[in-house]
């Protein structure tokens, strides 16, 4: 590209390029300043969010598991398999 096209053409332009994006700069920056709480509470209710959820499914897993004993317990173990009806368990 020679001088006289970039003074013609692309100096114009870019310049209302730059005139542009920061007219939209100046947008964002006002509208964030106007919701960034909304933003972040939102985040901080999905953390909240996810965390409840996770240590709900580790306190289930950890309910079960504690019920592992009762495996091994007389419950299981003396259940009389002769086949005679009318027996207790």
């Amino acid at each position: 590209m020679n001088r006289a096209f970039k003074r013609k053409y692309w100096y114009p332009m870019s310049v209302e390029i730059e005139i542009g994006l920061r007219k939209l700069r100046w947008f964002m920056d006002r509208l964030y300043r106007t919701i960034w709480f909304y933003i972040f509470m939102f985040w901080v209710l999905l953390c909240l969010t996810w965390g409840t959820l996770q240590v709900r499914h580790d306190y289930d897993l950890i309910h079960n598991y504690s019920h592992f004993e009762n495996l091994s317990s007389d419950f299981y173990t003396k259940w009389r398999t002769d086949g005679n009806p009318g027996q207790e368990p």
